[in-house]
């Protein structure tokens, strides 16, 4: 091994999923691990985005500081945010995260990072769709050769949903049935032909998928582990990132 190669290329890399309900985290190899994500009575997400900074650090911090390469260098972070987050949230994640020990964060759609996850081929010139379902926030996301081409979000997510009748569930079909109207119809056309891919604690509501598919007449396919699919995609999309930013640290 070069000993001799800059500092950025020992780094641990770390892939995480802050979600409403609970926080994962999955280094390059081996198990996810999940936190709460609260402290006692304070909550540190909400809709899916980080609302209370200090809570959210705390929460992380020791477990960063346990990816310390020597017990000093610092990891670098790869964290995903739903697509209507904005700027603000955005930055409040960013922060969170460094103040709780990350040498530096990226950050990529939960969608993406979700489809990826499932194992859509999103590097496919046919359009993919997925519906991620998690505890604050139904995101959905057009994916076309590795780029979101179109999204919808709602902060509403299973954690309203689970105990909810089927009534209550037309916000997420609304959601669902407006998205796909907007699309063009070639590309609706391909989303009859390939089907929705769903994603998130969602997936696992009995008869949510087959309420989505009634709604849309379009085949809903649950992913395999529908809760790890965001951090188990952050983690595969990880080692691409880390080479594209390298240089910039």
């Amino acid at each position: 091994m070069d000993t001799q190669l800059p500092l950025q290329f020992w780094r641990q890399q770390i892939a995480l999923d802050l979600g409403t309900a609970a926080i994962r985290i999955a280094a390059a190899h081996g198990p996810v691990l999940e936190l709460p994500s609260c402290l006692g009575t304070r909550e540190g997400l909400c809709g899916g985005v980080v609302v209370d900074q200090e809570t959210v650090a705390r929460l992380l911090k020791p477990q960063l500081a346990k990816r310390r390469l020597f017990g000093i260098v610092k990891p670098r972070v790869l964290a995903c945010a739903p697509s209507d987050a904005s700027r603000d949230e955005r930055a409040r994640l960013i922060r969170a995260v460094l103040e709780a020990g990350a040498a530096s964060v990226y950050l990529i759609p939960e969608p993406l990072a979700a489809a990826v996850g499932a194992g859509l081929d999103v590097s496919s010139p046919y359009a993919q769709l997925v519906v991620d379902i998690g505890a604050g926030v139904t995101d959905c996301a057009l994916i076309r050769m590795s780029r979101i081409q179109a999204t919808a979000a709602l902060r509403i997510g299973c954690s309203r949903l689970q105990d909810a009748t089927q009534a209550s569930w037309h916000p997420v079909g609304d959601l669902l049935e407006g998205f796909l109207h907007d699309l063009p119809p070639e590309i609706g056309c391909e989303v009859i032909e390939n089907g929705i891919c769903l994603t998130g604690g969602g997936a696992l509501i009995p008869g949510l998928p087959a309420y989505l598919e009634a709604r849309t007449g379009i085949t809903v396919t649950p992913a395999a582990i529908p809760c790890h699919c965001v951090v188990e995609g952050a983690r595969a999309i990880l080692p691409v990132v880390v080479m594209l930013n390298l240089w910039n640290e």
